[in-house]
């Protein structure tokens, strides 16, 4: 059967007017002629050095427009031009070396007064080498990102390396993990051939919580996240870890500061375990640095040892790194360990004087007398006789064995000591002096002397630390302590008497990272800032 002619007209008709009225439901977008104007003026700088006047000028004009227009109705394409100029600005400013004080640009007939400030928690846009916005990080490699929002403009920075050499072995080649915001603000009259004034602060926001916006404090934005994850990526831990285990002779040990050093903050220093590195802390360090309580008041560094030479080797290097922090920043009086597992008796280590005790326990009683005669320098004799370091003020245990584990007896592990290569430097040294200790080599790693029968752990027991210290422990989630383990170090070798407090979390062997974990830190650095 076939439709009428008139019916088809009509269904077109109503097919027509729906189709217009949905139409009509969708807004169209309000033109906004000053945010083309803009973005225009940030693409015009691009035909110029970005170390030119011109370049500057364009970009604070078009970072001026799209504050102003986003003031008046936010949206995310204000806040993208802004963030881009924002970001252009600091980049001229870091291309100049600038310090502080004012400079005067001008470009088309339009002038700015450039300012500057070292204000508290300011840092000098000549300490910066390169800049990338938060934004176009990625959100990889931790559990949670931290940032906040507010003013400004979070940054990535590329730091640059200290001018002085003793300082600048205290930075890795990556420089700093450490956060910058950069803040950029206008006043003065808006008239035709009037100079405008620009404020551009790169700030710290573990440190500046709030800027002056109105007369009124806002929250500055802040992505502590962001600079964590741009400069450590890439970096192939596994292959790390595994070298510094079986070829401990290919690197040194380092003191790793991830912050600019910081006069008036106490350092904490991670101490990594068995087969590990530095990077291991990331989410930690992500965490603590993201509360503002702690990272106001607290500096992060981490040290990196080669985790197959034996621990009080590995202990005397520790020591000797601090006491270089002494000689390149001055004497430090407060610093806060923590150590997971292996590094945590590195770390005990630091707060004992052990006397003649560990000499006596690793050396027979006929070679006592060769020993005795050695100069004080000798390493062997500065691996075993030491005073605690006074500046250790507080110890975190994670998953520490203080008594052994006994992984370290598995033939698995025993088999994999004869791959462990110890450097020249140190088995030179210990070979002409104790020829009977040094039939088997791998004796001296320090998979080995995690074994219950080392010496080591009985003698420990009897020498008192000088730093109150606190235990984080793993259960693997069953609660079963004290009848508990975390898979590889149990309670009974964990747990201390002594200790101010134990928190036992629901993990394994990897805790360091639990939630619960970083929170007992937490409690235990705000403590520490009120007991002093």
């Amino acid at each position: 059967m076939r439709s009428s002619p008139h019916r088809l007209a009509r269904a077109s008709a109503i097919l027509c007017c729906l189709l217009l009225a949905s139409c009509a439901g969708v807004p169209k977008k309000a033109p906004n002629p000053e945010l083309d104007r803009a973005s225009a003026l940030a693409r015009s700088s691009n035909q110029f050095s970005m170390s030119s006047e011109r370049y500057l000028v364009a970009n604070l004009q078009a970072a001026e427009i799209a504050i102003q227009e986003g003031s008046k109705s936010p949206s995310a394409r204000a806040q993208a031009i802004s963030e881009a100029a924002t970001v252009a600005a600091a980049r001229w400013a870091v291309a100049n070396n600038l310090t502080t004080g004012r400079r005067r640009v001008s470009s088309n007939g339009v002038t700015y007064e450039l300012s500057l400030p070292m204000e508290p928690g300011a840092i000098p846009a000549s300490a910066l080498e390169s800049l990338k916005p938060a934004s176009k990080v990625p959100r990889t490699l931790l559990k949670t990102w931290q940032a906040r929002p507010g003013e400004g403009v979070p940054i990535a920075a590329e730091w640059k390396r200290p001018a002085d050499p003793l300082q600048a072995g205290f930075t890795s080649d990556r420089g700093y993990l450490a956060p910058v915001t950069a803040w950029l603000t206008f006043s003065g009259e808006k008239k035709a051939g009037a100079v405008r004034k620009a404020r551009l602060e790169f700030l710290d926001p573990t440190v500046v919580q709030k800027v002056l916006k109105d007369r009124r404090k806002v929250p500055l934005a802040a992505d502590i996240s962001a600079s964590v994850v741009d400069r450590t990526v890439d970096i192939r831990e596994i292959l790390i870890a595994l070298e510094g285990l079986v070829h401990p002779g290919v690197t040194d040990a380092r003191l790793v500061m991830l912050q600019p050093y910081d006069p008036a903050r106490i350092p904490v220093v991670f101490v990594h375990g068995l087969m590990s590195h530095p990077r291991m802390w990331r989410d930690v360090v992500n965490e603590l640095m993201a509360d503002p309580q702690v990272s106001a008041r607290y500096q992060f560094w981490v040290y990196f040892y080669p985790t197959g030479w034996p621990i009080a080797y590995s202990a005397l290097r520790l020591r000797e790194e601090l006491a270089a922090v002494d000689k390149a920043f001055g004497k430090q009086k407060k610093i806060v360990l923590v150590g997971h597992s292996m590094g945590g008796l590195l770390s005990r280590m630091q707060a004992i004087s052990p006397g003649e005790k560990l000499a006596k326990a690793m050396i027979p009683e006929s070679r006592w007398e060769k020993f005795q005669k050695l100069p004080p320098d000798q390493l062997v004799k500065r691996t075993m006789k030491f005073q605690a370091n006074p500046a250790v003020e507080r110890i975190i245990f994670i998953s520490t064995p203080h008594r052994g584990s006994g992984l370290a007896d598995w033939s698995l592990t025993t088999w994999f000591t004869k791959f462990v290569r110890l450097p020249t430097t140190l088995t030179s040294s210990a070979i002409d002096l104790l020829p009977s200790l040094m039939k088997s080599p791998e004796q001296y790693t320090s998979i080995s002397r995690l074994s219950p029968g080392n010496p080591l752990y009985p003698l420990l027991e009897t020498i008192p630390m000088t730093a109150p210290h606190h235990s984080i422990i793993g259960d693997r989630g069953r609660g079963d302590t004290p009848d508990s383990s975390d898979g590889v170090v149990p309670y009974w070798s964990s747990h201390l008497a002594g200790a101010e407090s134990e928190v036992i979390v629901p993990d394994d062997h990897g805790s360091f990272d639990d939630p619960a974990a970083i929170a007992e830190m937490k409690r235990i650095l705000i403590k520490n800032l009120s007991v002093r």
